[in-house]
């Protein structure tokens, strides 16, 4: 009988898929999320401020701000320059640029809008930052009329300010929102709503506004300091005429109108600017000590961290600061006293600004901007943007230099006529401002360079490390202000525009051994409740290696003891320093002589200060600086101050020395290590980083036999008394330059070959000495009335023939036609000028033609200046091949300028 069995093996029990699993734990921690966020939104809304139409009203507490020592110096409080409209008086075109800017969908919102909150958290993560905005104009109504600190960037804050928005649209009409929000809304300069801004920055009524001026004011919610034009009016322009784009693309105004207003002048910001600033419309009266710091700390809030003028005067704030009440009071006497300025034009005073700062911490000691103030009008110290002239060097070249290596104090460059290409086919030749009266310096060291602020070196030396090179170190790590058409050679001798705040923190760095620190006048801001709403985050940023900054702080200790700020040395402190003056521009002045700018840069270990000098405009072309140098009443200023900032202080004699330095005997007429033929007098000591002192020989000096009779002749066969002599062996030095008085002993006499084989003087051979002139090393140049000589063993070459001179008085350029005899195309060759009143001869090599009729353009100006009427007489001739003489010259040709 068949019988049926049931199977003995176990049953699979069925296990759950790893899906499901995921699923749930998903949906688990979904529905916690939920509970716990609203547990979070209910706790936040209990402490959402109580729902009150009136706190759209002002409620005035008076702010307190204090000294570094936490002494009150001042109080701020006051009215509010805002001019209420009602809804009926803002043109609809106002209205509609404001949405378009700020709330697209202001009208399809409930107060919030999901879509620009979904949107700016995408662009956030794209970005891996937190950027985006995405509050509505409800949302930026709830925030400034009721939030206690609308700057706390957290999420309670952000639900808190959804919560109020709700609200409002449930008690307020949209154009009742939007009227609220455009008459609180701060647009800067002091100013709430569009109609005081109006007036502010356009001297108009709401009414009458033009879409170009419209779109300003829609551009100034995003950061009101930032696009003020009366400040920033190229960062105004721009954002002006992105709103304009959008104005156009929602289409509220044509796209020729776009192309009308888009380059439509700030003309009343710029007539206001002239008669010294905006109207009145602070809304403080400054009846506190210290304004021009407590101005900058007011400007600081603002644009910093974006506090408005609402919160900072009546918001019961406690600031806490960086001045230094007892060397604050120092400036500013030292400002109020006329003895420290040099006499005005007519009633226009000469002006000035001063920074200090505390290079360690960053903190900014003292600040004044002006001699007389005006309430929360310009403040040179950080507003005015003026050209340094020297000061830049250390900042722009000569810290570059020492950074990049190879360079030290004692690398040798040589002072001497040089041109560049200036751009648009003319050539820039730099000069030093005392060329004219005492000449050329000839072979210099870094150190001399810049105790004695030598231009041509500076622009040389920028020239080897490379402009970029020298912009980048000065912008990137130092922090300056520099733009990219201050990427050019003029650079080294200061043309950007920069203030003594900007000035004062680069300086900082080297005090400051190489470690740069965020500059700021704010340590804390407290609420009325006494929590901290401002705690400013302070960088502190290794830029350089100590051994530059101990270098560079060394080299202008050098300029304070023995350099052009002699005037600042106070006791045994040691102080480094650096003056700096800038140049009339010859478009403008001609020939005048003076100075627009002057500027001291000086510092201890422990404090910068930095001070300015000069007018604040030119109309006329006569209100510029007569005989005033960085080194005479800017330094003058300097010193008093930081004679009452050091006072009580234990003194430092000097900057701290780091690992890494070196020092040794140098050639000071080479920068390298002395050979056996080096004069004594030219063997100095100096320091250098580690591997940047010199290892090879100087090669400058040659030894040569000399007729002991006639010590500037060369020996002979037939010389009788022979005696040994030592020369500068310089082969690049154009004969006719005139040698500073400390090398003119060791000019070679004519012959004298260089290692690149060509001669010192490029027109002579060894005389014999019953044949050579004796008296005169350089009879072979002409004089005033004789063309040049010819070296007798080329008299083979041909001359050129020079046709008339044409002058071009608007460039100062002579263009002399020379036609070449046949087969000489490709010789080069060297044209000779005398000046009108000189009697020294300037030559100039020219390269082959490469045909038989050319034109040579000289320019015949003096450092950008008009030449000096008379006559300018040119002659030229042929060089040899192998570059080491000349053939017989042309016959000469006149240019006689009249006026």
């Amino acid at each position: 009988m068949s019988s049926s069995r049931r199977s003995t093996s176990p049953r699979k029990r069925r296990r759950p898929s790893k899906f499901r699993f995921v699923f749930k734990l998903f949906l688990t921690l979904m529905l916690l999320a939920i509970i716990g966020g609203g547990i979070f939104v209910g706790i936040v809304a209990a402490q959402t401020p109580k729902w009150d139409p009136s706190a759209l009203n002002d409620q005035k507490q008076t702010s307190y701000v204090y000294d570094k020592n936490n002494v009150q110096i001042a109080q701020l409080y006051g009215g509010v320059n805002r001019q209420v409209v009602q809804s009926s008086e803002i043109p609809d075109l106002v209205k509609k640029t404001f949405v378009a800017v700020e709330d697209k969908r202001f009208y399809q919102h409930f107060g919030i809008d999901p879509i620009r909150i979904i949107g700016s958290a995408v662009n956030d993560i794209r970005s891996g930052s937190a950027k985006e905005g995405a509050s509505t104009i409800t949302v930026q109504l709830a925030r400034n009329a009721f939030i206690e600190d609308p700057t706390a960037k957290t999420l309670t804050r952000k639900v808190q300010e959804a919560i109020i928005a709700l609200q409002l649209e449930h008690e307020y009409t949209k154009d009742e929102i939007l009227t609220f929000y455009l008459n609180k809304i701060f647009l800067g300069q002091s100013s709430f709503g569009i109609q005081a801004a109006a007036k502010t920055y356009f001297g108009e009524d709401l009414k009458n506004l033009t879409p170009d001026q419209i779109a300003l004011l829609a551009g100034l919610p995003q950061a009101p300091s930032q696009y003020n034009p009366y400040i920033h009016p190229e960062a105004a322009k721009n954002r002006r005429n992105i709103v304009l784009g959008v104005m156009k693309d929602a289409g509220l105004i044509t796209a020729s109108q776009y192309d009308q207003y888009k380059d439509a002048p700030f003309t009343y910001v710029d007539t206001m600017k002239q008669k010294g600033g905006a109207e009145n419309t602070a809304i403080s009266t400054a009846n506190y000590k210290y304004p021009y710091f407590i101005d900058y700390v007011v400007e600081e809030l603002e644009s910093t961290y974006n506090l408005t003028p609402d919160q900072i005067y009546s918001g019961g704030l406690k600031i806490y600061t960086t001045i230094d009440t007892k060397i604050q009071s120092a400036a500013e006497s030292a400002f109020a006293d006329p003895s420290n300025f040099p006499r005005g034009i007519d009633n226009t005073k000469v002006e000035g600004a001063m920074t200090v700062i505390d290079p360690t911490s960053g903190g900014i000691l003292a600040m004044v901007g002006g001699r007389e103030y005006t309430t929360r009008g310009l403040n040179r110290a950080w507003q005015s943007k003026r050209q340094p002239g020297s000061t830049i060097k250390p900042l722009a070249v000569y810290g570059p230099a020492i950074e990049k290596g190879g360079y030290f104090p004692g690398t040798v460059l040589d002072d001497m006529p040089v041109s560049y290409n200036g751009g648009n086919g003319k050539a820039w030749t730099p000069t030093d401002f005392d060329t004219i009266d005492k000449g050329w310096k000839g072979l210099i060291t870094m150190r001399y360079a810049l105790e004695d602020s030598v231009n041509v070196y500076a622009v040389k030396l920028l020239n080897l490390i490379g402009v970029d090179y020298g912009w980048k170190f000065a912008k990137d790590r130092l922090g300056l202000p520099l733009e990219d058409k201050d990427r050019v050679l003029s650079l080294a001798l200061g043309t950007p525009e920069v203030s003594t705040l900007d000035m004062a923190s680069a300086y900082g760095v080297y005090a400051n051994n190489g470690v740069k620190v965020t500059t700021h006048a704010i340590a804390k801001v407290l609420d009325s409740k006494e929590n901290t709403i401002i705690s400013p985050k302070i960088l502190k940023t290794r830029v350089m290696k100590e051994t530059t900054a101990y270098i560079i702080n060394n080299m202008l200790r050098s300029v304070v003891t023995d350099g052009t700020a002699y005037s600042a040395q106070i006791g045994n402190w040691a102080i480094a320093g650096k003056t700096g003056t800038t140049s009339l521009d010859p478009n403008k002045y001609g020939n005048k002589s003076g100075n627009p700018d002057a500027w001291f840069a000086g510092y201890t270990p422990n404090i910068t200060g930095i001070v300015w000098m000069g007018y604040d405009s030119d109309p006329d072309g006569k209100h510029y600086l007569h005989n005033v140098y960085g080194g005479s009443y800017p330094a003058q200023i300097w010193k008093k101050v930081m004679t009452v900032a050091l006072k009580d202080l234990p003194v430092q004699t000097k900057f701290e020395e780091p690992a890494g330095i070196v020092s040794g005997r140098f050639d000071t007429k080479s920068g390298l290590l002395p050979s056996n033929l080096t004069p004594p007098q030219f063997i100095s000591t100096e320091i250098a980083a580690q591997g940047d002192f010199p290892t090879r020989v100087s090669d400058v000096w040659v030894q040569k036999n000399v007729d002991a009779d006639n010590p500037d002749i060369l020996a002979n066969a037939s010389t009788k008394n022979v005696i040994a002599k030592t020369f500068l062996n310089l082969p690049n030095r154009s004969p006719s330059w005139i040698w500073p008085p400390s090398e003119a002993p060791y000019r070679p006499p004519s012959g004298i070959t260089g290692s690149g084989g060509t001669s010192n003087d490029l027109n002579s051979t060894a005389p014999d000495s019953t044949t050579a002139n004796s008296t005169n090393p350089n009879s072979n140049v002409p004089d005033a009335n004789t063309n040049p000589q010819v070296d007798p063993t080329l008299s083979t070459l041909p001359k050129p023939s020079l046709g008339q001179v044409n002058y071009d008085p608007k460039t100062y350029t002579a263009v002399i036609p020379m036609t070449v005899p046949a087969n000489s195309e490709n010789n080069s060759t060297i044209f000779y000028l005398q000046r009108s009143g000189q009697s020294t001869i300037e030559s100039f090599p020219i390269n082959a033609s490469h045909s038989t009729k050319t034109s040579i353009s000289i320019s015949l100006s003096d450092n950008g200046k008009p030449p000096i009427p008379g006559d300018y007489i040119f002659w030229a001739a042929f060089q040899n091949p192998n570059g080491s003489g000349v053939g017989p010259s042309s016959g000469s040709v006149k240019l006689t300028i009249t006026d």
